[in-house]
C-alpha cells in the first residue's frame, strides 16, 4: 500500500500536468502509453505472440498515433485493413497460425487504436475529453469503497471476484453525480442527455475493467507488467480507460453530427 501511495504522489501531478497542456505533450505520452501497452500485451500472450508480431504492431502504432496526431484519423481504417491483410497473407504462408492473426489485430484495435482516441478527444472535443477520467477514475474509485461497505453479491466470481453489484451500483451513482455535476458548469450542452450517458459509460468503463481481468486470469499473471511501483504496468492502470475513451469518443462524435 505505501508503494502505490508514492507512486501515485509522484505520478499524479505529472499525469495531470501533461492532460492539461495537451497537444504535442498528450500526442507523445498517449504514444508511448500505447507502445508499452502492446509490449505488456504480447507479453502476456506468451507462446501466441512474438517479436515478429510485436514489430509489426509497434509499426502500425506509429503511424495510428502520426496520422491522428495530423488529424487524418480516417487513416485507421485503412491501418486496419492493412494490418488484417499482412496477417492474412502470412497465414496462407503458413508462417502464423489463425488464432495469431486474429490476436494481433485485436490488439492493435484494443490498445494502439483505443489509446489514440484520448489524444482525438483532446483536439477536437475537449469538452468530452475530461469524461474519459471522470467516468473510468470516479466509477473504478466508488466501486471499490461500496463494494468494500455493501458489498455481498458477487458480480463476476470467476473473473474478478473482489467486485460485487453493490459496488457496480455505486460507482454508477457516484459516476452520474460527477459527470453531471462537471456537466452542469462547464458542458451545459450535454443537457438531460448526461443521464444516461453517465450511466452507460460507468458500465463501459466496469466491462472493461472486468475484460482486462479475464485476460489475465486465463493467461495466468497477476499483473500486465511492473513499470509503475505498486500498481503494475500501463494496461493495469489503463484498463477501464481503454473502453471508455472509445465510448466517449463515439459519443462526441454522434452529439457533434446529430445535434443533440
Amino acid at each position: 500500500m505505501k508503494t502505490r501511495i508514492i507512486s501515485a504522489i509522484v505520478l499524479l501531478p505529472l499525469l495531470i500536468f501533461i492532460l492539461i497542456k495537451g497537444g504535442y505533450y498528450l500526442a507523445i505520452f498517449t504514444f508511448f502509453c500505447a507502445l508499452i501497452g502492446i509490449n505488456e500485451f504480447c507479453n502476456a500472450l506468451k507462446e501466441y505472440s512474438s517479436k515478429q508480431m510485436k514489430f509489426l504492431l509497434f509499426t502500425m502504432t506509429f503511424f495510428q498515433m502520426l496520422a491522428v496526431y495530423k488529424n487524418e484519423e480516417k487513416f485507421t481504417i485503412a491501418f486496419i485493413f492493412i494490418l488484417l491483410f499482412l496477417q492474412g497473407a502470412m497465414v496462407v504462408l503458413e508462417k502464423i497460425k489463425p488464432f495469431e492473426a486474429a490476436l494481433s489485430i485485436f490488439t492493435f484495435c484494443y490498445v494502439s487504436v483505443s489509446m489514440s482516441y484520448i489524444y482525438l478527444l483532446s483536439e477536437e472535443y475537449p469538452k468530452f475529453f475530461w469524461y474519459v477520467f471522470i467516468i473510468s477514475m470516479f466509477t473504478d474509485t466508488f466501486a471499490y469503497f461500496s463494494g468494500y461497505f455493501f458489498g455481498k453479491h458477487k458480480l463476476s466470481p470467476n473473473l474478478s471476484p473482489k467486485k460485487t453489484i453493490e459496488g457496480a451500483i455505486g460507482g454508477i451513482v457516484f459516476c452520474l453525480l460527477s459527470c453531471y455535476l462537471y456537466a452542469r458548469f462547464y458542458h451545459q450542452d450535454m443537457g438531460y442527455i448526461i443521464i444516461p450517458f453517465a450511466i452507460i459509460g460507468s458500465i463501459v468503463s466496469q466491462i472493461g475493467d472486468i475484460f482486462a481481468s479475464a485476460f489475465k486470469r486465463q493467461m495466468q499473471i497477476k499483473d500486465y507488467g511492473n513499470l509503475i511501483p505498486g500498481h503494475g504496468g500501463i494496461l493495469d492502470r489503463a484498463d477501464s480507460i481503454i473502453f471508455t475513451a472509445s465510448y466517449v469518443y463515439i459519443t462526441a462524435m454522434l452529439f457533434d453530427n446529430f445535434n443533440f
